[in-house]
């Protein structure tokens, strides 16, 4: 059952019923993230027996772990889905600048003002993104204008209208499983009894939990269905970038700098992006650069003058994004 149709049911079921069927369709889209994980999971899932608990829609991001528990809104998903498929319409949006930056050692910053096409491209990006902001601002999303050019969270995979819609819907499952990996570390931690002191090593722990949830054990998934290991490396690895770009955008300014709970935003984007094995030529880089530019965009900073290539763009605007 697709996680999205399962949510829009879950608000119609008892409480007993919704948890069982909340717990059943998470752990079924952590499955198909990391098939080869598969009985890993089950043998999480049998250990700890976390219980999913979808709980009433309240303002902010509602998300969070506790000893034996998961719990969640319908509207934060909502809102997770609708900045995931804005993320890869950043691809359409920035690519073309930094692209061409590459090709001609120039200033993105420098190309994007001359470009007489972009303005469209960003007043739809931002648009998409304020109503996902919109979403989590709000008790409820019923009174959000949902972007036309974005499919409502209950369609299914088959349904999409197109190829594009099809690698978003994709990436989004992929940034939500990180999510749900790392709620699921905080649950290992409190049945154990091995939290760290720190609050704030705890988060990064768990965001490197689940990337190498997601990432170490590719290459066995890739023979057996007889695919590239880069390419599937990749996938994964562009899903945990579009989770840090959406982890960014669903906290408050006022904490990116950091709390008693929670490290720097920056901090824990580096834990799921930086020190990636990938290859330079990888699409991760320029997918990745993409989403880095939208969030300096949308916050009206400078952009770095030059970098000679994605990947060490990347690097840079990982540096620079802290407020």
């Amino acid at each position: 059952m697709p996680w999205s149709i399962a949510c829009a049911r879950w608000k119609q079921r008892s409480m007993g019923a919704a948890m069982v069927e909340a717990g059943v369709a998470v752990k079924a889209l952590l499955q198909g993230a990391a098939p080869e994980r598969k009985q890993e999971i089950k043998d999480l899932w049998n250990h700890y027996a976390p219980k999913v608990c979808v709980v009433e829609d309240a303002r902010g991001v509602n998300i969070s772990a506790g000893k034996g528990r998961i719990q969640f809104d319908h509207k934060t998903l909502e809102a997770i889905w609708l900045l995931g498929f804005n993320g890869w319409r950043s691809i359409e949006t920035y690519s073309p600048a930094i692209i061409l930056a590459g090709i001609t050692d120039g200033a993105i910053e420098d190309i994007l003002c001359a470009d007489d096409e972009l303005a469209a491209f960003e007043m739809d990006y931002r648009s998409r993104a304020n109503s996902a902001r919109s979403i989590i601002e709000e008790k409820s999303s019923v009174h959000t204008t949902w972007p036309q050019d974005v499919p409502r969270p209950e369609a299914d995979r088959e349904t999409l209208g197109s190829h594009q819609e099809m690698v978003a819907f994709d990436l989004v499952c992929l940034a939500t499983a990180y999510v749900f990996l790392h709620e699921l570390r905080h649950v290992k931690f409190l049945s154990d009894g091995d939290c760290p002191a720190d609050r704030r090593e705890e988060e990064i722990a768990c965001d490197v939990w689940a990337r190498s949830f997601l990432t170490d054990k590719v290459e066995s998934y890739a023979q057996s269905v007889g695919q590239a290991f880069s390419r599937v490396l990749d996938k994964r690895s562009m899903g945990i970038a579009l989770g840090a770009m959406i982890l960014h955008e669903i906290t408050p300014e006022s904490a990116r700098w950091g709390t008693a709970e929670y490290p720097p935003i920056t901090t824990r984007i580096q834990a799921m992006i930086s020190g990636s094995t990938l290859a330079k030529e990888s699409h991760f880089w320029l997918f990745t650069a993409c989403l880095l530019v939208g969030i300096f965009r949308q916050a009206h900073r400078q952009l770095p003058m030059y970098a000679p290539s994605t990947h060490e763009l990347v690097e840079q605007l990982i540096t620079d994004l802290q407020p």
